[in-house]
C-alpha cells in the first residue's frame, strides 16, 4: 500500500456544479436565480455523451456450438438467450453490430471456410430489434476461422474513437494465421481499441489462446460454462462498453477569437473544442459583490501516452488576468476514463475584478496559441458551468480553518459483504452512497468508478475500500508481463478539487490476500479556503473515486468493497446576504483551529448510520453545497479572500497545474496541498 501526494493526477472535474450541484437559486440561497441582469438558464439541458464507442460482438457459430453445456443444454441455446438479454439491455444509442464466424461453410476442406465470416449487423444505434433478429438466426454450421473474422470486426469498428470486441468462442482455431497474433496486430491500432473474451466451455490449448488473445488485447477473459454464466460475462463486457463520461447543458459555440464571442449566462453549457492548442472565447455578465466560478470539464477523444490540457481563464475586456487554472492527465490516470478539468474563481471581495461586470471567459486545449477555425470530428465536448456566489456576512464568526488529521488507519474492520452497486463513470452519473454502509462493486482494468457521499460543514469524510486480490489467470498474466495492476482511491470536494493525497496499491502475481486502502478530509469548515490548497470547505456531496490502471491483466475484473464514513455533529453554517453586501474578512488574531469531530464513526459494520449524518433530503435550508439533482462541477484551488495570487507548479506523476494571478508572487509548493508534508510517501512499485 501506498500513499502519496498529488496535485489532482488527474485534476478530474464535471462541470463546476454551482458549488454544491445545485441551480442557481433564489435569495435564501448561496446563488442567484435571477439577478439584475442576468438572466439564468431554464431550459432543459441537453446531454451529449462524448464518444461512447461502438462495439462488435464477434460470435462463433461453429458446429461445436451444438455441444451440450454444463447443464446438458445445446450451447447454442444458451448463447442466444444470453445474446437476447444483452442486446435488450444495451443503453440507449448504443453504437452495436454483430458479426458471426463459422456460419456457412460445413466442408472444412474448402477454401472459403478459412474466410466464413458474415456481418450480421453493422455498428449503428438504435438496432436492437435487428440484432435480436439476427441472434435468432445464429447457429452452429462451420469450422473456426477466428483470426480472419477479428481481423474483419477491426474493419468494421473504424480506426478512430473508443472501439470493443466482445468475441465469444467454445474453440480453437482451425485455420491459419495465429489468432493471438492477429489480437496483438489489432490491439497495435491504438489504446482506444480493446478485445475482450468469453470462453464457452472450453480448456486446454483452446482456453490458453483465447486467454492470449484478451490479454494483449488489452481485454478481460471470463469463463462460461452455461447460459447464467454467459449472461453475467456478455452484460458486464457490453455494459463497461458504454460508459462514457457525459456531457450536458445548453449548447453554445465558442469562437476561435474574442470578437463575436457569445454571451453565457448562469447555468451549464455544452461545447467544443480542439484537443491541441486550440482556443474558445465567451463573455460573461457578472453581478458586482458577487463570486464568479467558472468551471470546464471534458475528457479527451484520444487515449494515449501524452498528457492533455484543459484550462479555463477569467479576464477584463482589457486583457488583465483575474484567474487561470490548468489541469493536465497525468501519466497516472491518461488511460482510465476519468475526465479532466479546471475552474477559475473571482472572489467578491477582489478589488480588481470583483466589481467588474463586463468579464471575459478563455478555455484552451494545451495551452492554447493555436485556435482552429473549423472543428473536426475529434473536438473534445466540455461543459462550461458559470455560477455566480452570494456574499458570506458571518465570516468572523464561522469555524477558523481546520488542521490536518493523522492519516487514517486504513485497516478494513467491517464485513467483507455490502450492496451490490456500480459507480458512474463521472461526477454527473454518480450514484450517492449512504454514509457509514459497505457497498460492493467489480473494475476493470483502465476504468474509474464515482461515488458520492453527503457530508456538512463540521463534518469529515474518511473513504475506505479493501480489494480482492487478482483471479489466478490475472496472477498469470501480469506474472508473464512482469507489471502490476494498480488500483487507487481518490477523494474530491463538491467542486471536484481533488485532495492533495491518495492511497494505492499494486497488484501482482503474488498478491494473494484483499488488500485496504483509505483517503480522508480535514472537517469540513468554509473558512478552510483560507488555507491554500485545502478542498474541504464546502459542505455537500463530496466524491470517492476507486480507478484501475489500465494494463494487460486479463481473467476479468477486480472485486473491492467501499465505503464513506462520515463522522462529526453538524455546525458552522455561512449565512449569505444579498448581492454587493460586504463580505467581512475572518480576525487575524484568529489562528485557533477547529476541533476534529470523533475519529469513530457513528456505526459499524454493515448498514449503519449515525444520527448527525444528513440522508438524500435532510439538507437545511441555508445549505451551500448540496446535490439537487444536477451535480456536476470541477476541482479549483481556492481563491484566498482579498484576491491573493496562487502561482502553483506540482510535479507528481506527470501533473501540472498552474493559478495565475497578476501582480503576485508565487507560493512555496511545500506549503500547498493538505497534507502535502505529511503524506510524502513514495510511489508503489517505484513509479
Amino acid at each position: 500500500m501506498a500513499r502519496r501526494p498529488f496535485a489532482a493526477p488527474l485534476v478530474a472535474a464535471c462541470g463546476l456544479g454551482v458549488l454544491a450541484g445545485t441551480t442557481p437559486a433564489a435569495s435564501a440561497t448561496p446563488y442567484l436565480a435571477t439577478p439584475a441582469g442576468i438572466t439564468a438558464q431554464t431550459t432543459a439541458p441537453s446531454t451529449a455523451p462524448t464518444d461512447g464507442g461502438r462495439l462488435m460482438m464477434l460470435l462463433d457459430s461453429s458446429g461445436s456450438m451444438s455441444a451440450p453445456d454444463a447443464t446438458g443444454r445445446p450451447k447454442i441455446e444458451s448463447a442466444r438467450t444470453a445474446l437476447h438479454q444483452v442486446v435488450n439491455g444495451l443503453p440507449s444509442g448504443a453504437q452495436a453490430g454483430m458479426r458471426v464466424f463459422g456460419a456457412t461453410v460445413e466442408d472444412k476442406t474448402s477454401p472459403s471456410a478459412c474466410t466464413d465470416s458474415q456481418l450480421s449487423v453493422p455498428i449503428g444505434t438504435g438496432n436492437q430489434a435487428v440484432l435480436n433478429q439476427a441472434v435468432d438466426r445464429y447457429k452452429p454450421y462451420g469450422e473456426t476461422p477466428m483470426a480472419y473474422a477479428m481481423q474483419q470486426a477491426a474493419r468494421d469498428l473504424g480506426t478512430t474513437g473508443k472501439r470493443s470486441m466482445i468475441l465469444v468462442s467454445d474453440g480453437e482455431d482451425t485455420c491459419s494465421p495465429d489468432p493471438c497474433q492477429i489480437a496483438q496486430q489489432i490491439a497495435d491500432q491504438g489504446i482506444d481499441l480493446k478485445i475482450d473474451v468469453v470462453g464457452f466451455r472450453v480448456s486446454g490449448k483452446a482456453q490458453k489462446d483465447l486467454q492470449c488473445i484478451a490479454t494483449v488485447g488489452r481485454g478481460s477473459y471470463y469463463d462460461a460454462s452455461n447460459a447464467q454464466d454467459l449472461t453475467a460475462s456478455l452484460k458486464t463486457l457490453s455494459t463497461r462498453a458504454f460508459r462514457p463520461f457525459s456531457v450536458s447543458g445548453k449548447p453554445v459555440n465558442g469562437t476561435p477569437i474574442i470578437d463575436g464571442a457569445p454571451v453565457v449566462t448562469p447555468g451549464q453549457w455544452v461545447s467544443k473544442i480542439g484537443e491541441n492548442k486550440d482556443e474558445r472565447y465567451y463573455q460573461v455578465k457578472h453581478t458586482p459583490g458577487t463570486t464568479l466560478h467558472v468551471s470546464v470539464a471534458g475528457r479527451p477523444v484520444t487515449r494515449d501516452d501524452s498528457g492533455h490540457t484543459l484550462g479555463v481563464a477569467v479576464r477584463r475586456t482589457d486583457g488583465d488576468s483575474c484567474f487561470a487554472d490548468d489541469s493536465t492527465w497525468s501519466s497516472d490516470w491518461r488511460t482510465t476514463a476519468m475526465p479532466i478539468g479546471a475552474v477559475a474563481r473571482v472572489d467578491a471581495n477582489d478589488t480588481e475584478c470583483g466589481h467588474v461586470e463586463n468579464l471575459t471567459i478563455k478555455v484552451t486545449t494545451e495551452g492554447g496559441g493555436r485556435p482552429q477555425q473549423t472543428l473536426g470530428k475529434d473536438a473534445m465536448p466540455f461543459e462550461l458551468r458559470v455560477v455566480e456566489e452570494r456574499p458570506v456576512t458571518n465570516v468572523p464568526s464561522l469555524p477558523a480553518p481546520s488542521k490536518d488529521d493523522p492519516s487514517p488507519d486504513s485497516d478494513w474492520t467491517y464485513d467483507l459483504t455490502g450492496t451490490p452497486t456500480t459507480g458512474g463513470a463521472g461526477f454527473s452519473d454518480a450514484p450517492r452512497i449512504t454514509p457509514n454502509t459497505t457497498y460492493s462493486g467489480t473494475l476493470l482494468p483502465g476504468e474509474v468508478q464515482i461515488f458520492k457521499v453527503p457530508v456538512q460543514y463540521g463534518q469529515k469524510l474518511v473513504a475506505r475500500a479493501n480489494v480482492a486480490p487478482p483471479s489466478l489467470q490475472m496472477r498469470s498474466t501480469l506474472g508473464t508481463s512482469g507489471k502490476f495492476l494498480g488500483v487507487r482511491l481518490g477523494l474530491f470536494n463538491p467542486e471536484r478539487q481533488s485532495f492533495s493525497g491518495y492511497d494505492s496499491v499494486s497488484l501482482s502475481e503474488y498478491t494473494d490476500d484483499r488488500q485496504d486502502i483509505a483517503s480522508d478530509t480535514r472537517q469540513v469548515t468554509w473558512r478552510n479556503r483560507e488555507s491554500y490548497g485545502s478542498p474541504s470547505y464546502l459542505g455537500g456531496d463530496y466524491f470517492i473515486a476507486v480507478a484501475a490502471e489500465d494494463v494487460a491483466a486479463g481473467g476479468g475484473p477486480v472485486s473491492f468493497l467501499i465505503r464513506g464514513d462520515v463522522t462529526g455533529t453538524p455546525t458552522g453554517q455561512p449565512t449569505y446576504g444579498e448581492p454587493g453586501a460586504v463580505q467581512p474578512t475572518a480576525p487575524d488574531e484568529d489562528e485557533t483551529p477547529s476541533p476534529s469531530p470523533s475519529s469513530t464513526p457513528g456505526g459499524t459494520g454493515n448498514g449503519s448510520t449515525p444520527g448527525s449524518t444528513p440522508t438524500d433530503d435532510s439538507t437545511p435550508a441555508a445549505a451551500a453545497p448540496v446535490d439537487a439533482g444536477d451535480d456536476d462541477g470541477l476541482p479549483m484551488l481556492p481563491l484566498i479572500a482579498g484576491g491573493a495570487v496562487l502561482l502553483l507548479a506540482l510535479v507528481s506523476g506527470g501533473v501540472w497545474m498552474a493559478v495565475r494571478r497578476k501582480n503576485a508572487p508565487a507560493q512555496d509548493p511545500g506549503s500547498i496541498g493538505q497534507g502535502w508534508n505529511q503524506q510524502g510517501w513514495p510511489p508503489p512499485n517505484g513509479q
